[in-house]
């Protein structure tokens, strides 16, 4: 509206303290006549003063709290107090409405906007000053500003000489974005950037001892703090090249260990996780596609606001469509980029991007550091896992192997020296059977199964010794009554005999490998089922596997009453963070042999001090 040729002046009312004065009485008054269906509740929590407590200190010790009568305003804390202002403020929308003053409009919360001539705002404003005072709303003129344009400034200042209203020639902040001149825009969002690139550094700082908390902070919050700017503001993406830079050569080295991505690992490291990345957004990338977006979704409300319609009649099924409309275009973007992505990338690279987009890899990554939940990583292991997730070079590794192999990532994971591969393995065996024992009977842990006595087994690769054991059995996990065996297995996608097969046909072989070696005898013999349940160290999940898992939550929901789906999140996300510190352990745990102990039982004293000569004064 400002930008119309008509327009001289943009007025932005400001209350003072507008939530805690607005007349609860009248407000009462005008609901039950604007909107009677939610005149019931605001008669019930207002009609009597609210108690407010408010604790006392006496000689800085606490003391009993001290209730107060609020008989003015909503409380805070209130979930309808939004709802209750704005209806309580129709009466005077009513008054100043552009039918009467050829003022358009728009409220947000106690902000109070009017666009028009200077003129038409001067009169707009008197009426504000005097019926807005009636209903609690008291203008603040010298918070009050008001946005002229140059030609017009001297009408301006006439029209609102002896209001103390301020007059801006240049522009002014508007609801966390800016309204003026193409220079003021320019400079607010520069001041903005800085203040973000000055968190950035705080948080970085903080990121070399918790890099898993700055990297959810980030994720989840400062990320988001641009985005309000870039869907209002347009042509900004050349403003936020610093907070890139800050993101690419401070935060992400904070977090990494010290590493300074390259542009593919910028690119990658831009992706959601699901897709291989760490969703750290370059905001470059993003300004003109939010901006886009967000014209195209606000598009109703804003022609509502420019003609000033008060029946505003959208439909939330066409918002929603326009939604799912935007998601697809985004994803399809970002898998546009993943796919320019594998044909740059080095073949190691590939495979573990690969790999980091399977089910359940990536978990680990999407959930807050929650230490009482089991959920938490120490400096060391989240930069571990960083670097096991790419490929990275890791700090502090032994040359060689305590077996005598070429000690790396690659080897770490499968060499068997140390016992941290059968490790690895009990964990997940362990968490799955107590997830079990909530729905199952007789749970049982490593069963030996029926020795053979006579049958006769197809397959030459079958398992026939009297001795085979599975790693779990329930009874009446699949069928009522029936025993169910699991057996679970554990690769790494990144072994020889894997790299040249795709994930999916690497998970076949391991399931097709555990059905020859159990599955005939323990249908024919143990007359159970039998399922392999397979992994990849990274945590994803074979066929059979995520049948397995999502038939075991699709039960646990139902007995527990709780979503499905945040019974699958849940376990998923567990079986993540026990997969992963196995594979750190294997990682970082030593192989050497213990070192020899001195038997205490076979030990002479004396003889020993003698031979040793220890000082006995000195002891």
């Amino acid at each position: 509206m400002f930008e119309h040729p008509e327009c001289e002046a943009v007025l932005m009312v400001d209350a003072a303290n507008a939530f805690n004065n607005i007349n609860r009485e009248t407000a009462l008054h005008n609901i039950k006549i604007k909107c009677p269906i939610f005149a019931q509740y605001i008669e019930n929590t207002y009609k009597e003063p609210a108690r407010l407590f408010i604790s006392s200190h006496n000689n800085q010790r606490l003391g009993d709290p001290v209730a107060i009568q609020s008989s003015e305003g909503t409380t805070q804390g209130d979930p309808v107090a939004m709802a209750m202002f704005a209806l309580g403020m129709m009466k005077l929308q009513d008054i100043i409405r552009h039918e009467n003053t050829n003022v358009k409009q728009v409220a947000y919360a106690d902000d109070l906007t009017g666009v028009g001539k200077s003129a038409d705002l001067r009169k707009w404003w008197d009426l504000v000053n005097e019926h807005g005072p009636k209903i609690g709303y008291h203008p603040n003129a010298t918070k009050s500003v008001v946005i002229v344009k140059p030609e017009a400034y001297d009408r301006a200042k006439t029209a609102f000489q002896g209001s103390n209203v301020k007059l801006s020639v240049t522009g002014e902040r508007h609801l966390g974005a800016a309204i003026g001149t193409a220079e003021y825009r320019t400079e607010y969002v520069k001041t903005a950037v800085k203040r973000w690139e000055s968190e950035l550094q705080r948080l970085s700082e903080i990121a070399k001892t918790e890099p898993q908390q700055a990297y959810a902070a980030f994720t989840y919050g400062v990320k988001h703090k641009w985005n309000y700017l870039m869907r209002t503001v347009p042509d900004v993406a050349p403003l936020l090249k610093p907070l890139e830079d800050a993101i690419r050569n401070t935060f992400i080295p904070a977090i990494a260990n010290g590493r300074c991505p390259s542009d593919q690992e910028r690119r990658l490291l831009e992706l959601p996780p699901r897709m291989g990345g760490l969703g750290i957004t370059n905001p470059q990338n993003l300004a003109e596609s939010e901006f886009r977006n967000s014209i195209r979704i606000t598009a109703s409300l804003t022609g509502y606001i420019t003609n000033q319609n008060e029946r505003v009649e959208d439909n939330p099924q066409d918002i929603r469509s326009l939604r799912n409309e935007i998601s697809i275009n985004r994803e399809g973007k970002q898998r546009d980029t993943l796919s320019d992505l594998m044909r740059e990338l080095p073949e190691d690279t590939r495979r573990r991007t690969d790999i980091a987009q399977e089910v359940g890899a990536s978990n680990w990554l999407t959930t807050l550091h929650i230490r009482a939940k089991g959920f938490n990583l120490n400096k060391k292991e989240f930069t571990d896992a960083l670097a096991l997730r790419y490929g990275w070079p890791v700090d502090g590794l032994p040359n060689m192997c305590n077996c005598g192999s070429p000690f790396n990532q690659n080897h770490a994971m499968t060499c068997k020296r140390g016992g941290f591969v059968c490790m690895r393995h009990d964990e997940v065996r362990d968490v799955t059977a107590q997830m079990l024992k909530e729905v199952c009977h007789d749970v049982t842990v490593e069963p030996m199964l029926l020795p053979l006595q006579g049958e006769h087994l197809a397959r030459r690769t079958a398992n026939v010794s009297n001795k085979a054991r599975v790693d779990v059995s329930p009874r009446g996990f699949w069928t009522r009554g029936q025993r169910a065996y699991f057996d679970i297995r554990i690769f790494d996608p990144m072994a020889h005999c894997h790299r040249d097969l795709t994930l999916d046909a690497a998970h076949r072989r391991n399931e097709q490998e555990k059905n020859r070696a159990y599955e005939e005898r323990i249908q024919n013999v143990d007359q159970g089922s039998f399922t392999p349940v397979v992994f990849t160290t990274a945590g994803g999940m074979g066929p059979r596997a995520q049948s397995f898992y999502a038939r075991l939550a699709e039960t646990l929901a139902d007995k527990k009453q709780q979503p499905r789906s945040s019974v699958v999140a849940w376990m998923r996300c567990r079986l993540s963070f026990s997969l992963l510190r196995s594979a750190l352990v294997c990682l970082r745990g030593t192989r050497s042999p213990a070192p020899k102990t001195t038997r205490i039982a076979d030990l002479d004293f004396e003889a020993t001090v003698v031979d040793s000569r220890i000082n006995h004064k000195l002891c």
